[in-house]
């Protein structure tokens, strides 16, 4: 979000003077950012409402399952007042082993844990609460309920700053609805809409796509290099790996080039003409290099990292030298991210629902503390760098079940002296700072891990949905089906072949078969194709 967003924003308008001093030290937003205040048009929290909302601390959660949110909070209070943190959630998958309503116990045990140790580092000079951070946040309800309960435990705890790091507060650079190319005319040049020419260290760019056929061979997607070309990010469309009809499922080349170096990775069978899917290619700060088709991870692999340099070239449709390499098909409803997303970042979804829980919090913590959102560890890291008082001194990652590039290292650049990382609910490790050393902290929740233990109990027991294809083949050993088979008909056959990798997938057996599917090759030139 940039400053023009937040000057024409209701809730970027000027706060009461005790949270003005928290404003960076130029008084102008990092990149990246977004802080929210307090609408000061609506009425304050009442204290009669305070004492309400908190007493829901110590009753059962509701349960208010929405599409993929749970809200453990009631839109009514027992006065019949409005609750004012209604809008706050959390994860609402039932599958999950910190879902709360099935299993409360699981929640609580974190919660609890996180203000042991709060307590135990936090509380005694020279350490101190100043700057809360939360990692994969959601919609706010299980960071309300840890702030809450840690100003119960002690004093101390009551942060100056709450920072969220959610993908979905992220916003796109460039939202452009595109057009079809028919190979003769200039493709489009994205510097007439006067978008930042900065890109890196993370991109995205997602876009509906359908290619003619052979007559695209060659034809770039998008290209965005600097001025002398040594660094560039580009989508080539290429000819199926061996020779076939001109109906054949078509190959992406996707390519980051570093500092003349360039990195590409191949993803075979990923079109076929003249169908529209919507394909997401992202780059992390750490140069994982991903593709997606339709909501569906069809490659992966480490290539090079992206150099934050201007690209003065940004074209879509055509190359910035070549001009043989015209794209032909259409290319709509573009969208640009300066950092990494995932595919619901694409529709937007939960954006809304996210907007709406950050403005409720706002409001709650009005006399209390000011709130920011940043929308990737880049770009917060890169806060931390220009101004410290953004370092963490508690840094939460609660029920993110995915890995996330780098972390560590992110960890080691953003926490405070004495400041304590912890990681519950999910792959990763917790860590605190010792003077200049960040070491592992061993923590245990006993509740928790018993729960994801019985989470991940074998798959194969349960065998292959009827009238559907497993994977997994027990008979005379594991024997897995090449994920071939399936992109082999994609994404014609997608609707009738849906089933063939049910979101249940475990990720472990996901991986491999996604293996098959990577490869990635290093050229001192990049591959160029004949048109038909």
């Amino acid at each position: 979000f940039g400053s023009s967003f937040e000057m024409s924003s209701p809730n970027m308008l000027p706060a009461h003077s005790a949270l003005v001093d928290d404003a960076p030290h130029d008084d102008t937003p990092p990149p990246g950012s977004r802080r929210w205040l307090p609408d000061p048009h609506a009425r304050p929290v009442e204290v009669a409402a305070r004492r309400e909302v908190r007493a829901l601390l110590d009753q059962k959660a509701v349960c208010n399952d929405f599409s993929g949110w749970q809200m453990p909070f009631p839109f009514e209070l027992p006065s019949g007042a409005p609750c004012p943190i209604s809008a706050l959630g959390e994860c609402g998958d039932e599958n999950c082993p910190t879902y709360r309503p099935r299993r409360p116990e699981v929640r609580e045990a974190i919660e609890d844990l996180v203000v042991e140790q709060s307590c135990s580092c936090l509380t005694q000079a020279p350490a101190k609460l100043d700057t809360y951070v939360s990692i994969g946040c959601g919609l706010l309800a299980q960071d309300w309920i840890i702030l809450e309960k840690l100003q119960r435990a002690a004093a101390e705890l009551r942060p100056e700053r709450v920072i969220f790091v959610e993908l979905r507060a992220g916003c796109p650079i460039v939202t452009c609805e595109g057009r079809a190319f028919d190979g003769e005319g200039p493709g489009l040049d994205l510097r007439q809409l006067g978008i930042p020419a900065l890109l890196g260290p993370e991109f995205s760019f997602a876009a509906v796509l359908a290619f003619s056929g052979p007559s695209c061979w060659g034809g770039r997607v998008f290209e965005f290099s600097d001025e002398a070309g040594l660094d560039c990010i580009y989508v080539e469309a290429a000819p199926p790996e061996e020779e076939a009809d001109d109906e054949a499922p078509g190959m992406l080349l996707f390519s980051v080039q570093r500092a003349g170096r360039p990195c590409v990775l191949e993803v075979p069978g990923c079109w076929l003409p003249r169908e529209a899917h919507t394909y997401l290619f992202t780059v992390s700060a750490t140069g994982m290099l991903r593709v997606y088709i339709d909501h569906q991870l069809v490659a992966e692999a480490k290539g090079n990292s992206l150099r934050p340099v201007e690209r003065s070239c940004m074209y879509i449709g055509q190359s910035a030298e070549d001009v043989e390499s015209r794209f032909v098909g259409s290319i709509r409803k573009i969208k640009i991210w300066n950092h990494c997303v995932d595919f619901d970042s694409v529709e937007s979804l939960f954006s809304a629902e996210m907007e709406q829980a950050l403005a409720q919090f706002a409001q709650w913590y009005a006399e209390d503390l000011t709130v920011w959102t940043f929308g990737s560890l880049a770009s917060y890291a890169a806060a931390v760098a220009q101004d410290e008082r953004f370092a963490a001194d508690l840094l939460l990652r609660v029920d993110v079940h995915q890995p996330i590039d780098g972390y560590d290292a992110f960890v080691r650049s953003v926490l405070r002296p004495h400041g304590l990382a912890l990681t519950l609910g999910g792959p990763g490790r917790s860590w605190c700072r010792r003077g200049g050393r960040v070491e592992q902290l061993h923590v245990c929740c006993e509740i928790l891990e018993a729960a994801e233990a019985q989470h991940r109990s074998p798959w194969a027991k349960q065998g292959p949905v009827k009238g559907g294809r497993s994977y997994c083949s027990l008979a005379g050993g594991s024997t897995l089906q090449p994920l071939a088979a399936y992109l082999a008909g994609w994404p014609r056959s997608r609707c009738r072949r849906k089933r063939l990798l049910p979101d249940a997938l475990p990720e472990a057996l996901h991986g491999q078969l996604l293996h098959r599917q990577r490869r990635l090759i290093e050229m001192s030139v990049p591959r160029t194709w004949r048109r038909r």
